[in-house]
C-alpha cells in the first residue's frame, strides 16, 4: 500500500473517530438531558401518587359513608314500604298504574282482594272501567282525559264493584307520570275505600235536608234546590208553577185522634204527594202541615191547577189507620216563576198571599187559589188596614153598637148583641175585613181587650140603672190561645164592680181547634167564677156533639146560614129543629140570629126556639138609642154580647 493511500485511510479513520467522539458527546448530552427529564417526571409521578393516595383515601371514606347511608336509606325505604303497605291495608286501599301506550293497569296492595281483581298485572283498562258504577263512569273517564291532556290531578269518589258484587265507595286519586327505562307515559295513583265515611256523610246530609217524619225533602233542601232551578229557568226562558199546600185544621186532627194518628196522616199525605212525582221536580215538607210542590216547566199552569184539584179529590176520601174515613181539607196556593216573583222570597210571598185568600174560604171546604195582581192589591190593602188598626188601638178609637134580642114567646126585648164599630174608618173598609186582619196579624189580642173593657163600661152603666140580667161577651179563639182570659175578665169585673152572674162568655166553634182539655179547663175556671158559657154560630164550622157535651155550656146560638132558609127549605128546617131539640135535651137555651122574615119567625116559634135576633125587629143601635127603647126597662132580662166574629 502506498504511503498516500495510508494517509488517506488514516485521515478517514481520524475523521471517523472524530465523528464518533462528537456522536458520543452528543449522546452523553442527550442522555444527561433525558436523565434530567426522567428525574423530573419521576418527581411529578411521586407527587401525583401522593395526591392520588389522598384522593383514594377520601373517596374510600366517602364511598364507605355512602354505603352506610345507602344501607340506612334502604332500611328506611323498606320501613316506608312496610308502613305504606300497612296504611293501604288499614285503609282498604290499593295503588294503580295506568299504562297509556298499552291501555292496561297494574294493581298493587293486599286490599285488591276486596275488589276481587285477578290478575294484578296488565289488566285491560276496559275491564277495570266495567267495574265502575255506570253513573260514575263518565266522570272518571273525563278526569282521566284531563290528566293526560292537561296534567290535571285526579281526585273523585266512585262506586266500585266489590268481590261480592255490591258497589262500595272509593276515593280515586292519580296524576300523570312516567316509568321504565324508556320513560313510558302513565297515570299513577291510589284507590282508597271510604264506603262507611261516604254513607255517614250521606246520612248526615239526608238528616239535614229531609224531614224525619215523612222522608220528604225539607225547607233547607228546597231553598237550596230552588236557586238552581231558578237559574235553569232563566237560561231556558221557561217558567214553572209552584204550589203551597196547607192541611186545614190539622190541630183538630191531633186533638181528636191523637198525635200518633196525626203523624200517620202526615205520612200518608206525603205518600199521596209522591204519586205526583212524574209531574214535579221538587216535593218538600216545609213545616208542620205545609208542603210545597214545584211542577215541571212543561206543566202549564192550568194543568198544574187541575192536578191540584185532583189532589184535593184524592185527599177527600183518605182513611186513617183503623180504616175510619178522614177527608182532609186542603188550602192550596199557586204562583208562577218568574211572573209572580223573580226570587224565592218574592215567589213565596205571592203563593202565601194566595193561600191566605183560600184560608178565608176554608169554611166551604178545600180550595185552590191562583195568585194574581188583585191578590197583590189585597195584600197591600191588608197592610194599610193593619197599620191604621194599630194606630187606632193606640188611640182607643173604637165604639160599640147594639142590636136587640127578642124573647120568641113574649115578643119583648130581653137583651142585645154589642157589635164592634170603628167610627174613624170612614167606610173605606168592611168591619168583617178589619176583624179578619186583626185575627191574622195578632192585633185581635189588644183589640179584644179594649172591646171587653168598653163592654164592661156599658155593663156598669146598666148595673147602675138596675139591670141585673144576663150579659154575654164573645172572646176570640186567639185570646183563649195566647191570653189568660179568666184573669182579664176577673180584672174587668173588679174594675167596674159588675156581678159575675150577669156574664155569659160566648165562644165560637173555632175554639175546638185548640187543645180541648185546656179549653174545658179555662171555661171551667170561668164557671167557678159564676160566669156562664155559650156557643156562638153553632153549626158554621167545627160542630161536635162530643165537644158540646164535654164543655160547661148554658146556651147555643144557631148560625145565620141555617136561619136564612128555615122557612123555605126542609133540610135547613130539619137541621135547626135537631139543634133546638138537642140543646133543650141538655138544658141549653137556643138563640136564632139573622131573623129577617115573618116566615122564619113563625117556623122558629113552632120549633120552640127561645130567643130571636135580626133586622125583622131592629137594626144595630147606639147605646143611647138602646136604653131609650119603649120595651127596654130595668125589669126586663138583658143579654149583652160583644161580637168580633161577624156583622149582621
Amino acid at each position: 500500500m502506498s504511503e498516500s493511500n495510508i494517509d488517506i485511510e488514516l485521515s478517514y479513520l481520524r475523521k471517523k473517530i472524530d465523528r464518533e467522539k462528537d456522536a458520543r458527546k452528543q449522546a452523553e448530552v442527550l442522555l444527561e438531558n433525558k436523565s434530567t427529564e426522567l428525574f423530573d417526571i419521576n418527581q411529578r409521578l411521586q407527587e401525583a401518587n401522593q395526591q392520588l393516595d389522598v384522593i383514594v383515601t377520601r373517596r374510600t371514606k366517602a364511598l364507605k359513608a355512602t354505603a352506610e347511608r345507602v344501607e340506612i336509606t334502604s332500611d328506611e325505604l323498606q320501613n316506608t314500604v312496610n308502613r305504606l303497605s300497612l296504611v293501604l291495608d288499614v285503609a282498604n286501599a290499593v295503588t294503580w298504574l295506568f299504562n297509556v301506550r298499552h291501555q292496561t293497569m297494574d294493581i298493587a296492595g293486599k286490599s285488591q282482594s276486596l275488589l276481587g281483581i285477578e290478575p294484578t298485572k296488565a289488566i285491560p283498562a276496559d275491564d277495570i272501567l266495567s267495574r265502575i258504577h255506570k253513573d260514575d263512569q263518565v266522570q272518571l273517564t273525563e278526569e282521566l282525559g284531563f290528566a293526560l291532556k292537561e296534567g290535571k290531578a285526579i281526585s273523585l269518589r266512585c262506586r266500585v264493584m266489590s268481590r261480592n258484587g255490591s258497589y262500595r265507595w272509593f276515593l280515586i286519586n292519580g296524576e300523570l307520570s312516567s316509568f321504565g327505562a324508556k320513560r313510558s307515559l302513565c297515570v299513577i295513583g291510589s284507590c282508597i275505600e271510604m264506603h262507611e265515611q261516604v254513607e255517614r256523610e250521606r246520612e248526615v246530609w239526608r238528616m239535614a235536608n229531609h224531614d224525619a217524619l215523612t222522608g220528604l225533602p225539607n225547607r233547607n233542601h228546597f231553598e237550596t234546590q230552588f236557586n238552581a232551578l231558578a237559574g235553569e229557568s232563566f237560561v231556558s226562558g221557561e217558567g214553572f208553577t209552584l204550589a203551597l199546600i196547607d192541611i186545614n185544621d190539622f190541630t183538630q186532627i191531633n186533638d181528636t185522634y191523637g198525635h200518633r194518628t196525626g203523624d200517620g196522616v202526615l205520612q200518608d199525605f206525603a205518600d199521596i204527594l209522591r204519586g205526583y212525582s212524574d209531574h214535579a221536580t221538587h216535593i218538600a215538607r216545609l213545616s208542620g202541615d205545609e208542603y210545597i210542590v214545584v211542577f215541571k216547566n212543561n206543566i202549564a199552569t192550568w194543568s198544574a191547577h187541575e192536578l191540584c184539584q185532583k189532589l184535593i179529590d184524592e185527599c177527600a176520601t183518605m182513611s186513617i189507620q183503623d180504616g175510619e174515613r178522614l177527608g182532609l181539607s186542603l188550602t192550596m196556593g199557586l204562583a208562577v216563576f218568574p211572573k209572580d216573583g223573580g226570587t224565592m222570597d218574592d215567589l213565596m210571598q205571592s203563593v202565601y198571599s194566595a193561600v191566605q185568600v183560600g184560608k178565608q174560604k176554608k169554611h166551604i171546604g178545600s180550595s185552590c187559589v191562583l195568585y194574581n195582581s188583585s191578590i197583590e192589591r189585597e195584600r197591600f190593602r191588608e197592610r194599610d188596614i193593619r197599620s191604621a188598626l194599630k194606630a187606632a188601638i193606640e188611640h182607643q178609637s173604637f165604639d160599640l153598637a147594639f142590636q136587640p134580642i127578642m124573647c120568641n114567646q113574649s115578643r119583648y126585648f130581653v137583651g142585645c148583641e154589642a157589635l164592634f164599630r170603628w167610627p174613624d174608618m170612614g167606610g173605606q173598609w168592611d168591619i168583617q175585613e178589619v176583624i179578619d186582619v186583626a185575627e191574622n196579624s195578632g192585633l185581635i189580642l189588644d183589640l179584644g181587650e179594649q172591646v171587653i173593657d168598653m163592654a164592661f163600661s156599658k155593663l156598669s152603666h146598666l148595673s147602675d140603672m138596675g139591670v141585673k140580667k144576663w150579659v154575654a161577651i164573645n172572646i176570640s179563639p186567639l185570646q183563649f190561645q195566647f191570653q189568660d182570659v179568666p184573669h182579664i175578665i176577673s180584672k174587668a169585673l173588679i174594675k167596674y164592680n159588675v156581678d159575675p152572674a150577669m156574664l155569659v162568655v160566648e165562644v165560637t166553634e173555632n175554639i175546638f181547634l185548640e187543645n180541648i182539655t185546656r179549653v174545658a179547663a179555662v171555661l171551667g175556671q170561668l164557671t167557678k167564677m159564676g160566669v156562664r158559657v155559650a156557643i156562638d154560630d153553632f153549626g158554621s164550622g167545627y160542630s161536635s156533639l162530643r165537644y158540646v157535651q164535654s164543655l160547661p155550656l148554658d146556651k147555643i146560638k144557631i148560625d145565620k146560614a141555617f136561619i136564612d132558609n128555615v122557612g123555605s127549605s126542609a133540610e135547613s128546617q130539619g137541621i135547626v129543629n135537631a139543634v133546638i131539640n138537642m140543646s133543650h135535651s141538655m138544658n141549653y137555651k137556643v138563640v136564632a140570629e139573622g131573623v129577617e122574615t115573618e116566615e122564619q119567625l113563625t117556623a122558629l116559634k113552632e120549633m120552640g126556639c127561645d130567643f130571636i135576633q135580626g133586622y125583622l125587629f131592629s137594626k144595630p143601635l147606639s147605646f143611647d138609642e138602646l136604653i131609650k127603647l119603649d120595651d127596654f126597662s130595668a125589669s126586663a132580662p138583658l143579654v149583652l154580647k160583644t161580637h168580633l166574629g161577624r156583622t149582621l
